[in-house]
């Protein structure tokens, strides 16, 4: 850190997570899950948190996957430029640090399902009934894996994100001194946002946006919940390519009977 920095009290960009790098690492899971509903000819049901997130896009009809995919690739060279700006000298740390996000992202999601089964059992949680067969197939499992970085899209980044401002300006305003706004600003963000996760897949919620989801059950809303604190923490200390691939590789391992 230079002199200059540490008199600043700020610290260098590098040990922050980058939202353009994070974007950039779950792009070919955005991907993944536009191929998956373009060749699963429209046997695939959409993701309720991209319908959620691109409800705008609805009146273009026909024409919204398109427009979703110029989007996306239009953000990814925003992204591009972004980071190209913030390390100009060589485009292998970026290439390395991609790979990195999606290494760790992996290891977590392989993680996830015994770290969720130990707070299970550490909190007492009422036993998660069987679940049938899924069904499987490799459009399904792209659906699955995209799925989980439009999710991460609006938990972490929208609402975790928007929370955590709203707070933190909020104790700001009210005259809180900086480190106590901050830490109600991440309680609070994390928190709530994994309230909100768990919430959305309950069956009175999906309904009212179009799909289905499953009815509830306390043991199963204390498993979403734990995961939502999780993968928030996740969220906030490597950035949203990590928690995107996290999630992704879990559903993949529920998908495949790999995860509990």
């Amino acid at each position: 850190m230079s002199a200059r920095a540490r008199r600043s009290g700020r610290t260098s960009p590098a040990h922050l997570p980058s939202l353009a790098r994070g974007y950039l690492a779950a792009l070919p899971l955005f991907l993944a899950y536009e191929l998956a509903l373009a060749c699963g000819a429209g046997a695939l049901a959409r993701s309720a948190a991209e319908s959620f997130v691109a409800h705008g896009l609805l009146p273009l009809g026909e024409r919204v996957i398109v427009v979703r995919l110029a989007l996306l690739v239009i953000l990814a060279g925003v992204a591009l430029v972004h980071e190209g700006r913030a390390a100009p000298a060589s485009r292998l740390p970026l290439a390395g640090a991609l790979g990195s996000d999606l290494a760790l992202g992996a290891l977590a999601g392989f993680l996830l399902g015994p770290l969720l089964q130990g707070l299970a059992a550490w909190l007492g949680s009422e036993p998660l009934a069987a679940a049938p067969e899924p069904a499987r197939g490799l459009f399904l499992a792209l659906r699955l894996a995209g799925a989980a970085a439009w999710e991460e899209l609006l938990f972490r980044v929208a609402l975790y994100g928007g929370l955590f401002l709203l707070v933190r300006r909020t104790g700001a305003f009210l005259g809180l001194a900086s480190p106590l706004a901050q830490g109600a600003a991440e309680l609070v963000a994390l928190l709530a946002s994994a309230a909100l996760f768990a919430l959305f897949h309950l069956d009175a919620v999906q309904r009212g946006l179009g799909g289905a989801g499953e009815p509830f059950h306390a043991g199963l809303f204390l498993w979403r919940l734990s995961a939502g604190i999780l993968l928030g923490g996740l969220f906030r200390w490597r950035g949203l390519g990590v928690a995107a691939w996290a999630h992704a590789v879990f559903n993949l391992g529920v998908a495949l009977g790999l995860a509990p």
